[in-house]
């Protein structure tokens, strides 16, 4: 059965990602600011990385007929900031943790607006496969455009303990559009969610 997450979750998530928006400083440039963290097991620091997602164009071929074809994104880590040699690593992660694209089955509109700045998005939740413990959180930056505001999960088994993104920032989002696998993170927790499951299965089988 699907799992949602209730209401009071969303608000106590969204407050404290106010709060720290209301942190950052403005950057004259366009995409969306990010934060990504992981611990692997048995560490009290976390790997740490902070990037920015922009799109990129949609590539044409070389046929006669030139069917439209969306964009990508592309991550800009700041090597200023994180932990050395792991950048790469997470970057690897968090693409695959993404949401850029329009509302999907799996998603649903909720009464409330997150402010950034001089904007208030609208809140999307997102259904989480059975079994995973994870919270997501979307808003929409444009027209029927959303994007990942928040992930955090934690894990049982395996040498990741805990992962989280949080959007820190947006600034022009003008540029931004839906992305051809932008939908990442819909694939990503139902493999997920199915590691979870073998997991447990195999703990039982051993016990």
């Amino acid at each position: 059965m699907a799992l949602w997450k209730g209401r009071w979750f969303l608000v106590r998530r969204l407050i404290l990602s106010s709060l720290l928006v209301l942190s950052m400083p403005a950057v004259a440039q366009e995409g969306l600011r990010y934060r990504m963290q992981l611990w692997m097991r048995g560490d009290s620091e976390p790997l740490e990385t902070r990037f920015r997602l922009q799109s990129t164009a949609g590539t044409k071929s070389h046929n006669k007929v030139q069917k439209p074809r969306m964009g990508g994104w592309r991550l800009e880590s700041d090597r200023t900031q994180g932990t050395p040699y792991a950048q790469a690593m997470l970057l690897g992660r968090a693409e695959r943790l993404l949401y850029l694209a329009g509302p999907s089955p799996q998603t649903r509109q909720e009464p409330i607006l997150l402010r950034f700045g001089s904007r208030s998005l609208p809140v999307w939740s997102l259904e989480i496969p059975a079994g995973l413990h994870a919270s997501t959180v979307l808003v929409e930056i444009g027209p029927k455009l959303l994007a990942l505001c928040d992930f955090s999960a934690r894990f049982e088994d395996g040498d990741v303990a805990r992962m989280e993104l949080h959007l820190e920032g947006l600034d022009s989002t003008a540029s931004l559009a839906p992305a051809e696998a932008g939908t990442a993170l819909l694939s990503t927790l139902q493999s997920l969610a199915r590691e979870a499951h073998q997991e447990a299965e195999s703990s039982v089988t051993v016990r």
